[in-house]
């Protein structure tokens, strides 16, 4: 008989100093969440976890570069000695390059695909195990609908996010007759540092402001402007507690939908 599902949640955010992921943890801790925060900014992450613990928030952190191959044993085994068995992983952290794609370098595009595919895919494997032994958990990876169409000047995010997508398509076909739920969520451009940054790259090549190129992207997305960071943290925690039974879930729609 499986272990059962431990009734206070432990969930695993990565990339949670900040942006999104920051926003995802809050969400989750005021939802009664114990939570294991990773970031490659220590500092930053101190921060956070320091905040969220002032509002009565049960937190532990693990500073590491989720490129390295030990990284997901790591997370895995800090989060189950700290905090218990593993019941969720949200696979948040990334990096958005942008540029024309003959600028676009075989190192950009191995960054990012180690990011957003090839490290949600070894947290998977960490987890899956107990997860398949109590009988359930959830894998969330935070896509973006460039996982389901394509943007200009983004080649390397847009190949690694439809990598994402498709992982998390893999694993949802492959772990849900084990009782394991698998989420894309893919937001269109959300108001963040990151985004910020490539406006400001895009206006660095001369030809606009990064005020009208941040204005450009919000203009691509179908509800016609930036989602917030509070937004796509509502979205995750929802998924989370409501169970539902599909996998890519678009919020660049009004109302957001499963796609499939």
């Amino acid at each position: 008989m499986p272990d059962s599902v431990p009734s206070t949640p432990v969930t695993i955010v990565t990339g949670s100093s900040r942006g999104i992921g920051l926003a995802i943890a809050t969400a989750l801790a005021a939802a009664g969440h114990r939570l294991l925060l990773t970031a490659r900014d220590a500092t930053g992450l101190a921060a956070a976890a320091a905040a969220l613990r002032a509002q009565g928030a049960t937190v532990a952190t693990v500073a590491i570069d989720l490129r390295d191959e030990a990284a997901a044993a790591a997370i895995v085994t800090a989060a189950e000695r700290e905090l218990g068995p593993v019941t969720a992983v949200v696979s948040n952290a990334g990096t958005a390059p942008s540029d024309k794609v003959e600028n676009t370098t075989t190192a950009m595009l191995r960054e990012v695909f180690d990011l957003h595919v090839a490290a949600p895919l070894a947290l998977a494997r960490a987890v899956v195990p107990g997860m398949k032994q109590r009988g359930g958990g959830v894998l969330l990876h935070l896509a973006s609908t460039a996982g389901l169409r394509g943007y200009p000047f983004t080649s390397a995010y847009t190949a690694a996010k439809h990598g994402m997508v498709g992982l998390a398509r893999a694993l949802h076909a492959e772990l849900g007759a084990a009782g394991i739920r698998v989420f894309a969520v893919c937001p269109g451009f959300v108001d963040t540092d990151i985004t910020r940054r490539a406006a400001a790259a895009i206006a660095a090549r001369g030809k606009t402001t990064a005020e009208a190129a941040f204005g450009r992207m919000a203009a691509q997305t179908r509800i016609g402007r930036m989602h917030q960071p509070t937004e796509v943290a509502a979205a995750v925690a929802r998924l989370l507690h409501d169970r539902p039974a599909g996998c890519v879930y678009e919020l660049d729609r009004d109302p957001p939908a499963f796609v499939d």
